[in-house]
């Protein structure tokens, strides 16, 4: 973790602006995993921090991806403006290598007489450092394409590293989690009172709004810091981009379109309300960070916790659709306009008593828009 914090700081050094901001956010998550997980001193607590480490991972991914497609960008261009003058100065070559072949008296004949032939040779002659000046260019091109190349291998290398790591994290959070599903820390009473209620539910309520208004106000959980005192500093249950903000839509929620399988993670402690299939909306999962406070959850493909379950902020919940990520397929569409596999959408909702809330009070929601 220590060579890729050093890796994702120099991006946000070097790297274009877009990907710049996302190697900083990366390298500020890896730091706070890496803090995370020298804290963790019990299975649930390093559940979490595996999936903050997790979640570090797949930001790190994102800057790697944004990075390689600017790196592939310019050196195209490059490439295109190499070939260019190269064709030009092949072409004013060609001539004078057709000069040089002329015959002396046929190359000092001239219209205009003797003088006139002398100034042409002395243009000619001018005409030769220019043509070094079109040289250097080129050599300044393809060192700068070399160069290139040789950051673009370092970040190849880089995301396999950190997809593997990818991979190593999500295997471990599996294990951890069939070990911790049966361990609650709330009342067994309670426990089995809100899964009755999301059982219920699940059948009477006739969309999101309704099944999430339906739901009884219910209990922060042990020992969570308030969600309600938070400001716009927490991120996002997916790591993703946002692509619908809050009012943009009827929906009162807003829209991640996020890579193929991407995890979904507890943005904060909550007790879980509701988890599994409902109607249209796929798999869905509301979250109850605070006695009134709601966070809903939609078009996950696999829900991993249960109604009456706790959980801590970073633990992986669920997944999106689509397959794992793969090493090949991710460098294909990190370096191509088109995507190697379609991404898929998460949308979200905050409510507070009932009501609609924009998540861009509590949450740090940023668009390539804005």
């Amino acid at each position: 973790m220590k060579r890729l914090f050093a890796l994702v700081c120099a991006l946000a050094l070097t790297a274009a602006p877009a990907a710049a901001n996302d190697a900083a956010r990366a390298a500020k998550m890896l730091k706070e995993a890496k803090a995370a997980l020298a804290e963790a001193v019990s299975p649930k607590s390093r559940l979490a921090a595996l999936g903050l480490a997790a979640k570090a991972q797949e930001a790190v991914l994102k800057a790697l991806r944004g990075d390689l497609q600017a790196l592939a960008k310019r050196r195209d261009a490059l490439a295109e403006t190499r070939e260019a003058e190269e064709r030009r100065l092949s072409a004013i070559l060609a001539a004078l290598q057709r000069l040089e072949r002329s015959p002396r008296a046929a190359a000092l004949a001239h219209p205009g007489g003797a003088v006139a032939a002398a100034r042409a040779g002395s243009a000619l002659a001018a005409f030769v450092p220019a043509l070094e000046v079109e040289a250097a260019k080129i050599r300044v091109s393809l060192d700068e394409i070399a160069a290139l190349e040789a950051r673009r291998e370092v970040a190849t290398s880089e995301a396999r590293a950190s997809l593997a790591a990818l991979r190593e994290a999500r295997g471990e959070i599996a294990t951890l989690l069939d070990r911790d599903r049966r361990t609650r820390s709330l009342p067994e009473a309670l426990v089995a009172k809100i899964s009755a209620e999301a059982e219920g539910l699940s059948r009477s309520a006739a969309n999101l709004a309704a099944l999430s208004t339906a739901l009884p106000p219910g209990t922060t959980p042990p020992g969570g810091a308030p969600f309600s005192k938070n400001a716009r500093g927490l991120q996002p249950p997916v790591e993703g981009r946002l692509v619908t903000a809050f009012g943009e839509t009827d929906a009162p929620g807003v829209r991640f379109s996020a890579p193929a399988y991407a995890e979904v993670y507890a943005p904060w402690d909550a007790v879980i309300r509701f988890a599994g299939p409902f109607g249209e909306e796929g798999s869905v999962m509301i979250l109850e960070p605070e006695a009134g406070f709601l966070i809903v959850l939609s078009g996950l493909a696999e829900v991993r916790r249960e109604a009456g379950e706790t959980v801590l902020r970073g633990e992986a919940i669920g997944a999106l659709g689509g397959p794992p990520p793969e090493t090949e397929e991710f460098l294909i569409s990190a370096t191509s306009e088109v995507e190697a596999t379609p991404p898929e959408t998460l949308y979200m909702e905050t409510r507070q008593q009932g009501e609609p809330v924009d998540p861009a009070r509590w949450f740090a929601l940023v668009t390539d828009r804005r």
